[in-house]
């Protein structure tokens, strides 16, 4: 640092110069123009500090409003996500009541448990469809006009798989039912012949004349007469003998036919149109009657055995 006055170089911590004795100033002259400067340079950082807090206050804001829209963003998809969430439910719900409502209305109607249990039937799935028929049964046990399908087709059921009793109680049932419902009339007749049809397939033919009997409708006896059937009755015993036979069968409706060889008659069998004579050794005569509706009746099973002692012989070729 130098004198101002005479320009002297001073030493370090002099407040004097040496040269002149002139005083040095350790703090400059005040100059307003400092100040002003000073005072911009304040104002320019003020402002810059306030333009900067604006900004940082505008970016926060809108931060902010980018934050409240994503949170209103959300908060619509969450609601959406409720709404759908709720409608789902419902739809479930609905879809459940729904399944829950058919599946009670199929369960206790006649209409859909017959005609399932006649569709299975016919796919011989049994034991299945009589659980249908049963159960549409059932459902008219105590309707009056009650309809008899349901047990004619559970008699079809048992006559296929070979109980023929059940078969024949099932279509008794039906005949007691319509001639509850409508008394007399043409279906009633029907049954009664499908009953009769059934007793022939089942070989239970000796019950048609009891049935026939238990018949209180007079026209409808009538009808059935046709469908009467007895088995064969021959005039002499079975047993053994020792002399020839001659055997006479009769059968009060039908036609007789018999075989002597132990298979079991039919209608291809020998007809009976006289008496059958027994010569010797063991025969086994078999026969059945047959009448105009195709009915067969019981089978006559007869065991004669021929014994011929020595004299016996001689006096037959004697005589």
């Amino acid at each position: 640092m130098r004198c101002p006055n005479c320009g002297e170089e001073l030493d370090p911590g002099n407040v004097f110069c040496k040269k002149c004795g002139q005083e040095m100033q350790m703090v400059p002259d005040y100059d307003p123009l400092d100040e002003l400067t000073i005072g911009d340079d304040s104002q320019t950082k003020i402002e810059d500090q306030i333009e900067d807090k604006k900004e940082e206050e505008e970016k926060g804001s809108s931060q902010k409003e980018e934050a409240k829209k994503q949170y209103s963003i959300w908060r619509r998809i969450g609601r959406y996500w409720r709404i759908w969430l709720m409608l789902g439910g419902i739809l479930i719900c609905f879809v459940i009541f729904l399944n829950f409502y058919f599946s009670f209305r199929r369960e206790n109607d006649f209409n859909y448990q017959l005609k399932t249990g006649i569709e299975l039937m016919e796919e011989e799935r049994y034991e299945e469809a009589l659980s249908y028929l049963k159960h549409a049964q059932s459902l008219q046990s105590n309707t009056e006009g009650a309809d008899t399908k349901p047990l004619r087709c559970q008699a079809e059921i048992y006559v296929a798989t070979g109980a023929k009793e059940l078969a024949v109680e099932c279509m008794k049932d039906a005949i007691l039912i319509e001639a509850a419902a409508r008394g007399e009339n043409y279906e009633l007749l029907e049954l009664y012949q499908e009953l009769m049809d059934i007793l022939n397939e089942t070989n239970q033919t000796g019950q048609i004349e009891e049935v026939i009997k238990g018949c209180e409708y007079e026209k409808i006896r009538e009808n059935l007469l046709p469908y009467r059937i007895e088995k064969p009755v021959c005039d002499i015993p079975e047993g053994t003998y020792s002399y020839y036979l001659s055997l006479e069968l009769t059968a009060p409706y039908g036609m007789i036919y018999y075989t002597l060889d132990g298979t079991a008659p039919t209608a291809d069998s020998t007809l009976y149109e006289g008496k059958i004579g027994l010569m010797s050794g063991e025969t086994l005569l078999r026969a059945v009657a047959i009448n105009k509706k195709g009915m067969v009746s019981d089978e006559l099973v007869l065991v004669y055995k021929l014994e011929f002692k020595e004299n016996s012989i001689l006096n037959e070729e004697e005589l």
